[in-house]
């Protein structure tokens, strides 16, 4: 091969490593931890609008406002993610996991409110572990979301009794 074309493809193994998700991320030698981490919240998130536009049918009035709008800050959260994941990949294509039902209306609001609090956990987690300082303020709000989503589930749930 020639000089040009060797020096072309030098980084190219890094590269490939990078948009299949294998290996560790180009320049920085930092495992691919933060995108597995998106990966994992983007299924959280996706599994909270879906459970949250679920519940929803059951409920009426300011109840059933409060899950729908659940539902629409897990798609809103689900949607920065989504593009955070492709920064950080170049990869747009996310299989999401799949999602329990809940049996019953108090069971589900359990479930939402669980996972909302697992959520604000591993938003904080992943918070901490980020390299841009500007993803690192969206997951920290993120978490703030999550944890107000908590009270207002809590609030819900408690409600019913």
């Amino acid at each position: 091969m020639d000089d040009m074309l060797t020096e072309s493809l030098a980084g190219f193994d890094a590269v490939w490593r990078r948009v299949t998700g294998r290996g560790d991320m180009p320049g920085d030698g930092a495992p691919l931890a933060m995108t597995e981490a998106l990966r994992a919240l983007m299924g959280g998130e996706a599994c909270a609008a879906a459970t949250a536009s679920s519940l929803a049918r059951a409920f009426r009035g300011d109840d059933r406002a409060a899950l729908l709008r659940h539902a629409a800050d897990a798609r809103r959260h689900l949607r920065r993610l989504r593009a955070e994941y492709f920064i950080a990949t170049g990869s747009g294509g996310v299989p999401m996991g799949d999602c329990p039902p809940a049996a019953g209306a108090l069971n589900g609001l359990r479930a939402l409110l669980l996972q909302a609090e697992d959520m604000a956990a591993r938003y904080e987690r992943a918070a901490e572990r980020a390299d841009s300082g500007e993803l690192r303020q969206t997951l920290a709000a993120f978490a703030e979301d999550e944890r107000r989503r908590a009270r207002e589930t809590r609030a819900l749930l408690i409600g019913r009794f």
